[in-house]
């Protein structure tokens, strides 16, 4: 027995018949949803990552971690960058005063310190590097965009 694939005859058909192919394939292009975003400038990458689960609460300590690589994945280690992080409330506009610059200290490869969030809302941490003599990589910006919320259930912003 064989089966033959017919196409569909009316317009409504055909135009059903093209949403739903398009959807599959739009689904099937989608990346799957991650609890961490990595952020790039010239060769180097970093991932941002808050206590508790990526969703920081407003007025508590949130303890964070950046894992800062190079290209090729060796570490950024404070002792090769001069690396400070500046955290904003809401976006980052040209002369803005940060709202806090939390102290940066190093845990085996990775960047950590604590950030405190007043209030509930999207806030950017901008984490600026330059390389100390001796660096194999150049000066640097990543940014992220997190939401604190007072109940825990903010997160990291995928969509900007």
């Amino acid at each position: 027995m064989t089966h033959e694939l017919r196409t569909p005859s009316t317009p409504w058909a055909r135009r059903t018949a093209a949403l739903a192919v398009g959807l599959a394939a739009l689904t099937l292009a989608m990346p799957g949803a991650s609890a961490h975003e990595i952020a790039r400038d010239g060769n180097v990458g970093g991932l941002l990552h808050i206590e508790p689960d990526d969703a920081p609460v407003v007025g508590r300590a949130n303890a964070f971690y950046f894992e800062v690589n190079q290209k090729g994945g060796t570490p950024v280690l404070l002792t090769q960058c001069a690396c400070t992080l500046s955290v904003y409330a809401g976006g980052v506009r040209a002369g803005a005063t940060p709202l806090s610059r939390p102290r940066l200290t190093q845990a085996k490869g990775e960047l950590k310190g604590v950030l405190n969030f007043p209030t509930p809302g999207a806030y950017t941490l901008v984490l600026n590097g330059t390389p100390r003599a001796g660096a194999t990589f150049g000066k640097f910006k990543l940014s992220w965009v997190v939401r604190a919320d007072v109940a825990g259930t903010g997160g990291m912003d995928m969509n900007h």
